[in-house]
This record gives structure tokens, C-alpha cells and sequence, in this order.
């Protein structure tokens, strides 16, 4: 593959991915944040990595009452994490949107 992928972008993307999948039955203001701003960013670029985040989001939440998740998504953390994200995904070229996608969907162990 040619060398269009930014250093930037694949930091970004390994700074971003171990918040998204925090383990834990109540998510994390940060954690929360993060996933559900990349899926609302990806879901209309790449339905695949969308299902991913959707995914990941539900593993997150599960165990959560509607109650929690109301405060979480209230907190100062979720929406400083969720600015960041917005933030960052505007400085991506659309050439590379995809595979931003693609990358952020992706569970790293």
C-alpha cells in the first residue's frame, strides 16, 4: 500500500482505541465519549466499521441503567472526550476517512 496513511492518523487511531474499549459494567465518561463520537462520524462513511463501533458501544453500556448512562453522557469527561474526537476527525483528509473507520473498529487486544 502506498505511504498515504499519515503518521498522525495511525497515532490517533492507537491514542483513541484503548479508551473506546475500556472493560467495566458502567462505562467511563472518556470511554463512552470517544466510541459514541466515532460512530456518529463513521456510521455514514463505512456502515462495517459503524457495526463495529455499535458493537463495542453495547459492551460498554451493558449492565449500565438508563439512569447511569444519563450522568455519563451529562459529564464534563464524556463531553470533553467526545469534543476531542469531533476535533481530531476534522483534520482527516477524506481520502482517509475509511480507513480512520476502519482502524477505529477494529478491537486491539
Amino acid at each position: 500500500m502506498p505511504n498515504d496513511f499519515p503518521g498522525w492518523l495511525a497515532c490517533g487511531c492507537l491514542a483513541l482505541a484503548p479508551f473506546a474499549w475500556a472493560d467495566g459494567p458502567t462505562p467511563k465518561g472518556h470511554a463512552l465519549g470517544v466510541a459514541e463520537s466515532a460512530l456518529k462520524y463513521c456510521a455514514p462513511l463505512d456502515p462495517v466499521a459503524a457495526d463495529g463501533l455499535r458493537q463495542r458501544i453495547k459492551e460498554l453500556v451493558q449492565g449500565a441503567s438508563d439512569q447511569q448512562l444519563a450522568e455519563v453522557r451529562s459529564s464534563d469527561e464524556y463531553r470533553k472526550a467526545y469534543d476531542s474526537v469531533v476535533d481530531f476527525v476534522a483534520k482527516i483528509p477524506p481520502h482517509n476517512a475509511k480507513r480512520f473507520c476502519a482502524e477505529t473498529s477494529t478491537r486491539r487486544k
